[in-house]
């Protein structure tokens, strides 16, 4: 803990020589535990903005006769709370055999089961960038299996309050999963971004002008770089919003004063 910089921690013991739980946190962040078990450590966040925000660290049951066993769980975790909420760490379980790469393909009701518990708790996976499979059993040839089986999720309260959340698989040398890196922005950028953004809104006279998609598909190819991510997309989506709104403006030049000035004219 004192070697990573940190000042709080919270363990939960390994069974044996597996499993085990370890979350360490600055003080300069108000932790609270809510609770914890094998699988998971459930905390409550509270920023100096006084704002709430839930967080449940995992590790996901190893057992497949089990694993409903911690879906139920995570379901109980969803009634206590209606706030923002993000779950992160090893699930060990995958949503869809394009997650799994490997001579034999995951069996459908397991992951069938995974993705109806985070239905149940309104959870959506919020992607990645950086290597796709994060466990790997080490082996050689057809003998070697990969496996995205570490991933972060999220309520739509939680994407709300951090709306530009980046998550990177990292790759590591000392264990057989990679790690997975959650960058949040801080509050008081989210609140100077509200403050300068503009209320970004489609009008339907657009798609009439004859370079209306030139001028969509140029910005969209524009903002291309790097792995797809929930993070590029927004990031694509924002220039495409400021591309259109000088566009319009140059095009349409401001059709709101227009119709200002002909309501006045026909008052008079």
């Amino acid at each position: 803990m004192w070697s990573l910089g940190y000042n709080g921690c919270l363990a939960v013991n390994c069974q044996g020589r597996s499993g085990g739980l370890a979350l360490f946190w600055s003080t300069d962040l108000c932790v609270s535990l809510q609770s914890f078990c094998s699988n998971f450590i459930d905390v409550h966040v509270k920023e100096a903005s006084g704002v709430i925000w839930r967080a449940t660290f995992v590790y996901g049951e190893p057992k497949t006769d089990r694993r409903h066993i911690f879906w139920d769980r995570l379901r109980f975790l969803k009634a206590q709370w209606q706030g923002p909420w993000v779950c992160i760490g090893d699930f060990n379980e995958v949503l869809s055999n394009d997650e799994h790469m490997g001579l034999t393909d995951k069996g459908e009701t397991q992951m069938r089961l995974f993705r109806d518990c985070l239905e149940d708790c309104q959870l959506v996976d919020l992607g990645f960038c950086g290597p796709k499979y994060t466990w790997n059993n080490k082996q050689h040839g057809d003998s070697n299996i990969r496996v995205r089986l570490d991933r972060a999720v999220a309520n739509g309260h939680f994407l709300q309050l951090f709306d530009d959340t980046q998550v990177e698989n990292i790759i590591t040398t000392s264990s057989d999963h990679f790690a997975v890196h959650l960058s949040l922005s801080k509050y008081s950028d989210r609140r100077q971004r509200e403050t300068r953004g503009h209320n970004f809104k489609y009008e339907a006279a657009w798609c009439r002008a004859p370079d209306y998609m030139e001028t969509v598909e140029k910005s969209w190819a524009a903002g291309s770089v790097g792995p797809s991510s929930l993070q590029t997309t927004w990031d694509k989506l924002s220039n495409l919003a400021g591309t259109l709104f000088q566009w319009s403006r140059d095009s349409f030049g401001s059709p709101h004063k227009e119709i200002g000035k002909l309501e006045k004219r026909l008052t008079r």
